[in-house]
């Protein structure tokens, strides 16, 4: 399923707050809140889809937001 980019805000919100409800604590809700602002400046200047620019983040980013961006791919992928 590809994501629309028009939705992002909404999914990482959603995200944020499934995060916040079901264990997401103190720095780890921060550094996904980092990370994930970090990635839709990323997004907003690529022409890729959101699956394939996290798939490329996740591998060039710093070990804290591989993390993230892993958890957050796997997200997109079963909502």
């Amino acid at each position: 399923m590809k994501h629309s980019k028009n939705k992002l805000n909404e999914y990482i919100q959603l995200y944020l707050n499934d995060l916040e409800d079901y264990g997401g604590e103190g720095d780890n809700l921060v550094i996904s809140e980092i990370a994930l602002s970090e990635f839709k400046t990323l997004l907003t200047e690529s022409e890729q889809d959101i699956i394939q620019l996290l798939r490329e983040a996740k591998k060039d980013s710093r070990p804290a937001y591989r993390v993230v961006y892993k958890d957050f791919l796997k997200y997109l992928e079963n909502i």
